[in-house]
């Protein structure tokens, strides 16, 4: 299978950045400003040989693992708790406060 000859294979640009391809994932879905577009084929990543100096420029703004790994967290929170307050429709019930039991103490 051939490729244009402008495309770099995703392995490829990993290795020449020293990083590795997961790094290179979390850090395309961290949201990154100027974070160049792979162009994907068939299921196949590749980069821009243009692009390849701008990726490693973003890659130097990528604040790792543990800054993704707690946005991801988060974000898995909230969307729990918004369809946990979605599904609440009726009104929470209080109880009557019985005046004997108050008596007691």
């Amino acid at each position: 299978m051939r490729f244009p000859s402008d495309l770099v294979p995703q392995k490829a640009v990993a290795d020449d950045l020293c990083v590795s391809v997961v790094t290179l994932w979390r850090a395309r879905r961290s949201g990154i400003p100027d974070f160049p577009e792979p162009v994907i084929i068939r299921n196949m990543i590749f980069w821009r040989k243009a692009d390849v100096q701008q990726l490693e420029d973003a890659l130097m703004r990528f604040e790792g693992r543990g800054k993704f790994e707690s946005q991801r967290v988060h974000a898995k929170r909230q969307a729990a708790m918004e369809k946990v307050l979605a599904n609440s429709k009726k009104p929470t019930r209080r109880r009557k406060t019985d005046e004997r039991q108050l008596a007691l103490f």
